[in-house]
């Protein structure tokens, strides 16, 4: 295994850290260098951002009440989802593998892409 890579603790709201801080929470256990953790807090950030822009659009007319944008906007998110879970169960321990697999989130983010 890389020498390079340590443990990190990622929670269902992104946040990801070295130690497991919420033991009430289910944490996805994973090991990853610098710049893979790096590349899933921006994919983290993304769809937090996202998210806020979604929110903002609420009393624009010209996309809140059209459907098209809806799917437009979920579309998006889901390839984020996608891509997120996709790194978690690369980067993930055995445990984490079979959770991400018993949840079928993966298989059923493919069908939306």
């Amino acid at each position: 295994m890389d020498e390079n890579r340590i443990t990190f603790y990622v929670n269902p709201k992104g946040e990801i850290n070295t130690l497991p801080a919420d033991e009430s929470m289910h944490l996805f256990e994973i090991r990853a260098n610098e710049a893979e953790i790096e590349q899933l807090r921006g994919l983290f950030r993304q769809l937090h951002e996202h998210n806020k822009k979604e929110g903002k659009d609420i009393f624009s007319t010209k996309s809140f009440f059209y459907e098209n944008q809806g799917e437009l906007d979920r579309k998006e998110d889901n390839e984020i989802m996608f891509e997120i879970y996709r790194q978690i169960f690369m980067l993930g321990t055995e445990k984490t593998k079979e959770d991400v697999e018993e949840m079928g989130v993966i298989p059923k983010l493919n069908e939306l892409r």
